[in-house]
């Protein structure tokens, strides 16, 4: 079991020095793009939930 870590642990040391990772800048522009969708998803769910529960409380009270 030991010698099977050992090589697991080598190996993927060796993967991830074949990791191409991005420059600075990518990951920046990367990351600020991810903030922005989730920040316009999250608007469009609210709106969303906001009109469902207008409509059931429409019916609700009319029924």
């Amino acid at each position: 079991m030991g010698r099977n870590l050992l090589r697991y642990i080598k190996e993927s040391t060796a993967e991830v020095k074949k990791v191409v990772w991005p420059k600075r800048p990518d990951a920046v522009r990367m990351t600020m793009f991810v903030v922005l969708f989730v920040a316009v998803f999250a608007v469009f769910i609210y709106g969303v939930d906001t009109l469902i529960s207008l409509l059931f409380n429409a019916v609700l009270l009319k029924g």
